[in-house]
C-alpha cells in the first residue's frame, strides 16, 4: 500500500495550485497524495495508521500554543513536514522581533523524526538558534507558491490568462489586504492568539492602530479606484480583495462606478500575468508579480501608523499619494528587481535564488521520509473511504459562515481546472499523473507507470 501524504488546504485560491505542483513532485510508486479541506484531511488522517502530513495546520501558535492535533497524528504514526503558508519576515532583519516570530512557530514543538521547512536562510537561522539538541532537521526550501511565478511554469495559467485578457482587455489590478477592517472574525482570532499581550496599554493601542490602519487604507483604495478610472478611461479597473476580506464592502461602495469591477475569482497568479499594472498594499503578491506584471506599484499612504512591508517595497515603485500613483502609471515603472534587492529577498524567500525550485526540493524530502516508514495501514476498500468522506468533509459550517457575510476560505474543487493543470505538469515533469475526485472536498493524486515501463 502506498504511503499516504496528506495535503490540507485552508484557502483554496491561495493554496491549491502550489499544492498541485507539490503533489506532482511528491507522488511515486510508493506514495500517493490526498489533497483536501484542512478540517476533513485531519479527520481522515486520524482514521489512518502511518503517513506524512505536509502543512502548518496541526500546530497553532500564539501565547499558548495548541499542539493537540499534532500529538494525535504522531500517535497514529505520522511524520509531519511543517511548511508555513506565511512567514512574518517582511521587515528589515534588524527590526524582526525573534521572540514574537517564534510564538507563531517554534522548532521545539516538533519531534526529531519530523522535518521543518524554512522559507529562507533568515528564518532557518532563527529556528536553529532556538532549537534544542536533536531537534527536527531544518531545511531551507522556500515555498512552492513562488515557483508558480517562474517562466517555466507560465503555461499552467495560459488558458486562464487568455480568458481574463479577453474579458477585461487592458486593466489595472488593485490587490487589497485589509481583513482586520472587513472581517470581524479574523480580527478577533488574531487578537485572541496573543491574549496576555493585550492586557497592557501599549499592546491595546497597537491593535487599535492595526484596525484603524486597515480601515483607513481600505477607504483609500476605494477612493483610488475611482480616481484611476477617471485618469485612465481606456483601462478597466479590477479590484481584487484578499480571500479573508468580505468583498461586499467594496461592491457596496463602488456600486454603479463605471469601469470598476470587484471580484476575487481563482488564484491571483493569472490575474497578475494578465494585468498591465498592479497596485498593491505591501502583500506577497507584490513579490509574486515581479516575474509576471510589467508595472508594479505599492500604494501606502501615510496613515499615522507605520505598518509598511520593507521586503515588498524592493519591487517596483512605492507611492504615498494618489498623484504619485498616477504619475508612475503614466511614466512606466517596471518590475525588474535590482541585483542587491534580489539578494535581500532571496535571504527571506529562497525561491528568489534562480537555482532553487522549492516544489522539487520538498518532493525529494517527502520521498526520503517515505522510504524510512513502514507500509501504512490503509482504510480498507476505497468504497469505505468514499463512505467516510460524507461524514468527514462537512460543508455545513462553510455555508453558515458564508450566510453571515464572512467569505468562504475553502471552495469546492473544480474538476476541469485541476485536470487541465495536472496535464501541464505531466508534460513538465515527464510523469503520468492520475487524479481521482472522491468528493468536491477531497482528491487523490497518484503516479501511474508509462505503458511498457
Amino acid at each position: 500500500m502506498p504511503i499516504p501524504i496528506m495535503f490540507p488546504i485552508e484557502i483554496t485560491k491561495r493554496e491549491l495550485d502550489a499544492r498541485l505542483l507539490l503533489a506532482a513532485h511528491c507522488v511515486g510508486s510508493d506514495r500517493t497524495v490526498f489533497l483536501g479541506q484542512d478540517r476533513g484531511i485531519y479527520r481522515l488522517a486520524r482514521r489512518w495508521r502511518g503517513g506524512i502530513y505536509v502543512g502548518k495546520q496541526l500546530v497553532l501558535g500564539g501565547q499558548k500554543p495548541d499542539l493537540t492535533k499534532y500529538r494525535e497524528l504522531k500517535e497514529r504514526g505520522f511524520r509531519v513536514l511543517f511548511l508555513a503558508e506565511e512567514e512574518p519576515v517582511f521587515s528589515e532583519e534588524k527590526d524582526v522581533d525573534r521572540t514574537e516570530f517564534l510564538k507563531l512557530f517554534h522548532p521545539n514543538w516538533m519531534d526529531e523524526d519530523d522535518v521543518i521547512c524554512a522559507w529562507g536562510d533568515f528564518s532557518a537561522e532563527v529556528f536553529r538558534e532556538a532549537a534544542r539538541e536533536n531537534a527536527a532537521p531544518i531545511h531551507v526550501t522556500g515555498h512552492p507558491r513562488f515557483d508558480l511565478c517562474k517562466p517555466e511554469l507560465a503555461g499552467m495559467y495560459e488558458s486562464e490568462t487568455q480568458s481574463i485578457r479577453q474579458r477585461f482587455g487592458k486593466f489595472i489590478l488593485m490587490n487589497t489586504n485589509f481583513a482586520l477592517a472587513s472581517n470581524l472574525g479574523a480580527f478577533q482570532n488574531v487578537k485572541k492568539a496573543f491574549p496576555r499581550q493585550n492586557k497592557n496599554e501599549d499592546r491595546a493601542e497597537y491593535w487599535m492602530g492595526r484596525y484603524c490602519y486597515h480601515a483607513r487604507m481600505q477607504a483609500a483604495y476605494i477612493i483610488l479606484a475611482n480616481r484611476l478610472r477617471k485618469e485612465f478611461p481606456d483601462y478597466n479597473i479590477v479590484l481584487r480583495p484578499h480571500p479573508a476580506e468580505d468583498p461586499a464592502w467594496y461592491r457596496c461602495a463602488l456600486e454603479g462606478i463605471k469601469n470598476v469591477t470587484v471580484l476575487n475569482e481563482g488564484s491571483a497568479l493569472p490575474w497578475l500575468a494578465s494585468a498591465a499594472v498592479l497596485v498593491h498594499t505591501g502583500c506577497t503578491t507584490g513579490l509574486e508579480s515581479s516575474y509576471l506584471t510589467p508595472k508594479i506599484i505599492q500604494y501606502t499612504p501615510d496613515m499615522g501608523y507605520n505598518f509598511e512591508q520593507h521586503l515588498t517595497s524592493l519591487v517596483g515603485a512605492v507611492c504615498a499619494t494618489e498623484n504619485e500613483v498616477v504619475h508612475e502609471i503614466k511614466g512606466g515603472t517596471r518590475s525588474q528587481v535590482e541585483p542587491s534587492a534580489k539578494l535581500s529577498i532571496a535571504r527571506i524567500i529562497a525561491n528568489f535564488s534562480p537555482q532553487l525550485m522549492s516544489s522539487q526540493l520538498i518532493g525529494t524530502l517527502v520521498a526520503a521520509e517515505a522510504k524510512k516508514m513502514p507500509v501504512a495501514a490503509n482504510l480498507g476498500h476505497m468504497a469505505e473511504l468514499e463512505h467516510l468522506v460524507r461524514s468527514l468533509f462537512q460543508p455545513r459550517n462553510q455555508r453558515q459562515r458564508s450566510a453571515r457575510g464572512v467569505p468562504k476560505k475553502f471552495e469546492p474543487f473544480d474538476e476541469q481546472s485541476i485536470n487541465t493543470k495536472l496535464r501541464f505538469l505531466e508534460g513538465l515533469l515527464h510523469k503520468r499523473l492520475k487524479c481521482r475526485f472522491i468528493s468536491p472536498f477531497l482528491v487523490e493524486i497518484s503516479a501511474t507507470k508509462e505503458p511498457g515501463a
